[in-house]
């Protein structure tokens, strides 16, 4: 039975080196744990052509000999900062890199169960895969690698990312594939279209703000015995027919990629924000933590002076920390006026105990905090044009 990690968008960089590397290396150490057969790497494995030059010794000592096969697919961001260099023509030790144009078809078997490895690294264009020469599949399982959005699969928010051409889904079934190992969206998602399995890891560690959740990779089985509908062709090899798709892999989290965690805090009177330590006693050494700081104070330098205590007190415990203070508003002596007074006497009356901290609250808890910072605004625009 052979077994698959699929894994895409390391960004392996210069800029955070260790951070990448340690990333890589639980990437590895999993796909030895898991005794996979082969771990699939599906573009954006380094940040740039840039980072990889400087960075494939490192990449080639931690590889070392593995006991699967390492098959890495280029995506988009090789490309970037490359000039005239080809990675074709670097030493990538044991790693096997799948940058034939348009396509490459690799057949293996392992464990006496053949499949085959249909790469199609990132290009400009997918709109002529009718006229590729793939050949018909003649192993129990074809895979296919590919860096690009699949048409029904994007979104268009905080972990989308422009630079890659679409892909027609009907690539993979004109091809018969039966799992289409993808890159490029950094959000974990899977679907079945017909016969094929299309699956997103997410990025293997947190390359920028928004990338919520725990990062990782794909872990599949696939059966010896191949698609349960398949059928033998006139020369005797399998083909798809109408078949199944195959189950959905299994999310494999890695602990040293960290979680992006964001809160909105609204702040007190006097600049504070009070719920924050119980919060920090979950961060880790490589989360990246954005606070976005919101409401009404006194005085703004109370703020500034809140913003250093936090990177003071937190700023090295964790990868990266952001504090965003561009929601914050002052008026001064707002707290001793009586209407003030008497709403937020009121309001912290009438909220639940439930959600009283933003740590248990949840989502109600944001909905109490913001009402209360819309009623202050509005009072403050109140009271400034009675001034």
């Amino acid at each position: 039975m052979p077994r698959i990690l699929h894994a895409a968008d390391l960004h392996l960089s210069e800029a955070d080196r260790d951070y990448s590397l340690a990333v890589f290396s639980e990437l590895l150490d999993s796909a030895r744990r898991e005794k996979a057969d082969y771990l699939l790497f599906c573009g954006d494995l380094f940040n740039t052509f840039a980072d990889a030059e400087k960075l494939r010794s490192e990449f080639r000592r931690i590889l070392g000999s593995p006991p699967f096969e390492f098959l890495y697919l280029p995506g988009n961001h090789e490309d970037l900062q490359r000039g005239g260099g080809e990675l074709s023509r670097l030493d990538w030790g044991a790693a096997t890199v799948l940058h034939g144009l348009p396509f490459e078809l690799l057949r293996r078997d392992r464990g006496g169960v053949p499949v085959e490895f249909l790469a199609v690294p990132h290009q400009e264009k997918y709109s002529g895969y009718g006229n590729w020469p793939v050949p018909p599949k003649e192993a129990a399982w074809r895979v296919a690698l590919a860096h690009g959005v699949v048409a029904g699969m994007s979104y268009r928010g905080p972990d989308d990312e422009g630079g890659a051409a679409a892909i027609d889904p009907d690539l993979f079934a004109r091809f018969q594939v039966d799992y289409a190992a993808l890159g490029h969206i950094h959000g974990r998602r899977t679907d079945a279209v017909g016969g094929t399995r299309l699956a997103y890891p997410g990025s293997t560690r947190v390359w920028r703000r928004n990338e919520s959740g725990a990062r990782g990779a794909l872990l599949l089985d696939l059966p010896a015995s191949g698609p349960a509908s398949m059928r033998a062709t006139a020369n005797g090899g399998p083909a798809s027919g109408n078949r199944e798709a195959i189950a959905e892999p299994v999310f494999i989290p890695l602990a040293s990629a960290g979680e992006y965690r964001h809160y909105a805090l609204t702040l007190t009177l006097e600049g504070d924000a009070p719920d924050l330590d119980s919060l920090a006693k979950s961060w880790g050494p490589s989360d990246y933590i954005e606070l976005e700081c919101a409401g009404l104070v006194e005085d703004e330098r109370s703020v500034v002076q809140l913003a250093d205590r936090l990177r003071t007190r937190y700023g090295s415990k964790v990868r990266c920390l952001e504090i965003d203070r561009d929601g914050v508003s002052a008026l001064p002596g707002i707290s001793s006026q009586p209407i003030v007074r008497k709403f937020l006497e009121a309001w912290n009356a009438r909220m639940p105990a439930s959600v009283a901290t933003l740590s248990d609250g949840g989502e109600e808890h944001a909905v109490w905090i913001r009402a209360r910072e819309m009623a202050l605004n509005s009072l403050k625009a109140a009271l400034e044009r009675v001034a």
